[in-house]
Order: structure tokens, then C-alpha cells, then sequence
């Protein structure tokens, strides 16, 4: 028996293939459904709990954004990440804000669509190395940002740990706190920030400047 499912959404077979053989390899336990259109991926969501979601965008009868809209909504604890060719920031951080947990362009290498994937098993914002490059280089050309959601010393450490790839666990370790004082910071914090992934957590550090901040406890 599988151990989780994971759906791929991709319309075009030879890369739906490629996708697949790469999915394979990094998680051989667990049960791949693949879906080539939005009307085919709703039915799919509504059937299975899955855990791992890879979407493509651009579908022959809609956008896979919708598709990540939907799973959100009915299984916030599925990981999705997008799986395209744009590399704009305007499907990223429409993605990110809808709830994508990742987002990886599918022009990378074999290689490196593979490294950027298996970042989930370490708690890591699954972005291929352009797509984090494109988004410092956007943030770098905005004006200074401003603090403006009055975090407290704590919340902007957890922040920037949290951009840093570390999970609860470590955090708590880091600040010598319990795992359930660092989740309810965490849920505190995005409430705060009105954000629901670590991904937009690391996008919010980088706005806020706390990407090379060594804050102290508070």
C-alpha cells in the first residue's frame, strides 16, 4: 500500500513523464495520480486527501492557481507546489499568496528540480534557485520597508528562523521554548502578518530586513 498520494497536474505527457520519473526516484513509497486539466484535477481532490500537490498553471481549461485556490480550501495541510514555465513575479507571488508552498520553473535541470523538491522533507520553501533570485532582486529594487505589523522581538526571530528553513522543533530548541509555545507564536504570527505559509514568511522577512538579523529573546 502507497503511503501518501501525491497529484500531478500536467497537460503536456512528455513532461507529465519526466515529472513523474523524477517523483518516483525521491519518493518511491508513495502513490502518484496524475490529472491534464482542471476539470480533471477538482474531481481528483474531492476523492483523494493528498499530500504533496505539483500544479502547473497554464491548463487547457483554466489555471492551476485555481486548483491550489481549491485544495487550500478544503485541506490546508497539503503541501502544493507549482510546477511551471513563468518565472514572473506576478503568477509567483500570486501563487505564494494564494497558499503555494513552493514554487520550482520547470526549465531547471534534472538535477536541480529534483534537489528543489526533496527541500520538502527538510522543511525548506521549495523555490528553484531563479525563482529566489528573481524575488531578493524585486525586494532589493523596493524602498527600504517599514515594520508596520509591530512585531515583537520574538515573533521577528521565529520569523526569520522560519525563513531560514528550520522547522518548529529546531525553533523551539533555538529559543529554549516548547513546540507548542513556538506553534501558538507561529500561529500568532501569521495571523499578525495575515499570511499562511513559509513560504510568504519568507517573503515577509526579506521585506522587513530580517534576513541577515540576529535578533535576542525577549
Amino acid at each position: 500500500m502507497p503511503t501518501h498520494q501525491i497529484l500531478l497536474l500536467e497537460d503536456q505527457p512528455d513532461i507529465q513523464a519526466w515529472i513523474i520519473d523524477i517523483v518516483k526516484e525521491l519518493f518511491p513509497a508513495d502513490e502518484i495520480i496524475t490529472a491534464d486539466s482542471c476539470q480533471q484535477a477538482k474531481k481528483l481532490i474531492q476523492a483523494y486527501n493528498f499530500t504533496i500537490a505539483i500544479l502547473d498553471i497554464n491548463l487547457p481549461d483554466g489555471s492551476g492557481l485555481d486548483i491550489l485556490r481549491a485544495i487550500k480550501q478544503s485541506s490546508a495541510d497539503t503541501l502544493c507546489v507549482m510546477s511551471t514555465i513563468f518565472n514572473d513575479h506576478d503568477n509567483i507571488f500570486t501563487a505564494l499568496q494564494g497558499g503555494a508552498d513552493g514554487y520550482i520553473i520547470k526549465s531547471e535541470s534534472r538535477e536541480k528540480y529534483a534537489s528543489t523538491l526533496l527541500a520538502i522533507n527538510n522543511g525548506e520553501p521549495p523555490l528553484s534557485a531563479q525563482v529566489a533570485r528573481m524575488m531578493v532582486s524585486y525586494f532589493q529594487k523596493l524602498p527600504a520597508a517599514r515594520t508596520e505589523h509591530s512585531l515583537t522581538k520574538k515573533q521577528s526571530h521565529i520569523l526569520m528562523l522560519i525563513s531560514q528553513g528550520m522547522q518548529n522543533k529546531e525553533i523551539a530548541a533555538e529559543l529554549g521554548l516548547s513546540v507548542y509555545t513556538i506553534m501558538d507564536h507561529i500561529k500568532r504570527l501569521y495571523l499578525k502578518l495575515n499570511i499562511s505559509s513559509r513560504a510568504e514568511a519568507a517573503i515577509k522577512a526579506q521585506e522587513l530586513g530580517l534576513l541577515d538579523q540576529r535578533p535576542r529573546n525577549d
